[in-house]
């Protein structure tokens, strides 16, 4: 089998010029959470120095000063994109493993290097013309081949944003020797430091190396790697990664919140977002789980972290029962006095919503037969009208938890004409934390 990474290049910055064509060449960056954190940078920033995760506040004298445009983070937008993005790839893979928001592993029968290259640059052009989203390709025998590929990739303009790994074991092994070992995908600092110890400098030291002594020193996972680098693979496209565990909501605040009402408001926001995840995806939750916390960075202020769980019977995806069920952890475990910087709900004990049972005497409280007609209904308001549009009183209407977004672009998904198009067809579902 063929493998490919498929690699969105500058993910969030991409979305944003999609939206906005009149971005093109103009140097971009895309801010975490509360206006926090650089997540994303297009090219022209990278080249300015702006470094990932740098704090705004660090490089915004920069981005002044060179007309960099800034915008806040939208997950929503994003995931969209995203969605849209897999949607395309399945339409060229014979197999589709969903890597990660913005990556995709790619299988395709066998065929000769030239054929794979020509097959890798219609995939970018395919996807470029349904999204407007450009990405990178990087091809070869096996995953780890395919990671360090798609790196070269991004950097080399020559390969056209498509590289392939050499068939042929010379031209593998000359790829390799200019690879650093701790530039392989899936070592890290403490493996990096134990190979360099015992002399395995370059990816092509590591791929020559006798698996044994590899195993010896590196365990499964080095040995795994080295494989991988001759060309033998060790990875499958795994095309479903089975349902989730849990669903997680969380954000921090704007601003420190102390009042009692802002936060069972903000508790009672994210556990309606996990409410809403659930029949996504079509699963009920059997427990909740309410955290807050303060902020661990002011060792000026007293510190609190606490959760506190609460049964859900019978399972269920209904916002209302989530909510009160999370309204009734977080009175257990609020204290007064303090300084909180963030709020999460956890949804835990996830099932399928098609196996579960009415409840039986004695067993648990029946199930509402209006449940799924209401939930059903406001799901597809919100999806017509725009989020949150029809929501409980109890999530609030001001919202003055809410961190920052002062900088986020304007289209959102309720303007759904400013989106590219993908045509009709089931979609790869793309998770998000939130």
């Amino acid at each position: 089998m063929l493998r490919a990474l498929a690699d969105c290049n500058n993910f969030y910055a991409s979305c944003e010029r999609v939206l906005d064509p009149s971005l093109r060449d103009v140097p971009i960056v895309v801010l975490s959470n509360n206006d926090g954190c650089v997540i994303a940078r297009s090219a022209e920033a990278k080249a300015l120095g702006i470094a990932m995760g740098a704090p705004y506040f660090e490089v915004r004298r920069t981005c002044e000063a060179h007309g960099v445009r800034i915008f806040s983070s939208n997950f929503a937008v994003y995931g969209e994109f995203s969605e849209r993005v897999m949607a395309a790839l399945t339409e060229q893979a014979r197999d589709i493993e969903v890597y990660s928001v913005d990556e995709a592993f790619l299988g395709f029968p066998d065929m000769p290097e030239t054929e794979a290259r020509a097959l890798g640059l219609r995939i970018k052009a395919a996807v470029h013309r349904a999204t407007g989203i450009p990405i990178s390709l990087g091809m070869g025998a096996t995953k780890v081949l395919c990671k360090l590929a798609n790196e070269r990739a991004k950097s080399d303009r020559a390969s056209g944003g498509v590289l392939v790994v050499p068939y042929d074991a010379a031209g593998r092994e000359e790829f390799l020797r200019g690879v650093d070992s701790e530039d392989v995908w899936g070592v890290g600092p403490g493996l990096a430091a134990r190979l360099r110890s015992h002399r395995l400098v370059s990816a092509l030291d590591l791929a020559q190396a006798d698996p044994a002594f590899v195993r010896r020193i590196a365990g499964v996972v080095g040995e795994r790697l080295a494989l991988e680098l001759r060309g033998i693979p060790c990875h499958d496209i795994v095309e479903d990664a089975g349902p989730r565990q849990s669903v997680m909501v969380s954000r921090s605040f704007g601003r420190p919140v102390s009042d009692a009402a802002e936060l069972a408001e903000a508790v009672a926001a994210h556990a309606a977002r996990g409410a809403e995840k659930l029949r996504e995806d079509g699963l009920v939750a059997a427990t909740v789980v309410v955290m807050l916390r303060t902020n661990r960075h002011r060792l000026d202020q007293e510190q609190y972290f606490a959760d506190e769980a609460e049964p859900l019977d019978p399972p269920t995806d209904d916002a209302r029962a989530i909510c009160a069920a999370a309204g009734r952890a977080f009175a257990r475990i609020r204290r007064d006095g303090y300084l909180y910087k963030k709020a999460g709900v956890l949804l835990q004990g996830l099932s399928s919503a098609a196996v579960v049972q009415p409840g039986l005497p004695g067993l648990g409280a029946p199930i509402d037969p209006q449940r799924d007609r209401l939930m059903k209904a406001v799901d597809a308001l919100n999806h017509r009208l725009g989020r949150d549009a029809v929501r409980l009183a109890s999530t609030g209407f001001e919202r003055k938890w809410k961190g920052k977004s002062e900088l986020q672009s304007s289209p959102s998904l309720t303007d759904p004409e400013r989106l590219p198009k993908a045509k009709d067809g089931p979609k790869p579902r793309i998770r998000f934390h939130e």
